[in-house]
């Protein structure tokens, strides 16, 4: 077995570690028949379980690989890595009751006429993204009745409507999809209303 050939320095490593997760109280078995890419691993190599997922267990693995960086023609690097499978991952917490609740949140849906309109559309959801609101555009090049059915469709809250005309204003219409009340907002005042309107 691989633990029965281990060097001093390795068995003092390996003892460490175990000692390492008994005083935090994570859970392990030592599995000598473990299957990872040896060549290359140093030290520890580990992998997560979840027993419940059945033949397909294996949630996350890696280990530490101190030689690798230099293997490949790199500089001398300690290291430790690993991969975990986000479907596997996602049933996990699935199974055990902690995934989060999924927010539905309105979005913004910004209508872009032309071009000019649709640079501006982009750089306007930029902006609304970076201050924590959910903004969508057309990606599809469809018309406005066909842009407007996409905002129903997500159940937006607000239309922004822009095109060559409100550009050449610096404006946009602002519709809200609930009232269907319509007002032109700045273009640089869209993103404080929206702070001021929007209420998910």
């Amino acid at each position: 077995l691989i633990t029965d050939n281990l060097c001093d320095d390795c068995k003092e490593h390996f003892h460490k570690v175990q000692e390492y997760l008994t005083a935090i109280g994570i859970p392990f078995t030592l599995d000598p028949r473990l299957v990872r890419g040896l060549d290359y691993y140093t030290n520890t190599a580990f992998e997560i379980m979840y027993a419940p997922l059945g033949a397909q267990s294996t949630v996350c693995g890696g280990g530490r690989y101190d030689g690798l960086i230099e293997e490949v023609g790199g500089p001398s690097t300690p290291g430790i890595g690993f991969a975990i499978g986000m479907e596997r991952l996602l049933l996990t917490l699935k199974e055990q009751g902690l995934l989060p609740p999924v927010e539905k949140k309105q979005p913004v849906f910004i209508v872009a006429l032309g071009d000019a309109a649709k640079t501006k559309a982009f750089e306007l959801q930029q902006q609304l993204h970076e201050k924590g609101l959910y903004a969508e555009i057309d990606l599809l090049g469809r018309s406005m009745k066909g842009q407007m059915k996409s905002a129903n469709k997500l159940h937006a809250d607000y239309t922004v409507i822009i095109g060559e005309d409100e550009l050449a204003a610096g404006e946009a219409q602002v519709r809200n999809m609930a009232s269907k009340e319509q007002v032109s907002v700045p273009l640089d005042g869209i993103v404080a209303y929206m702070e001021t309107h929007k209420k998910g």
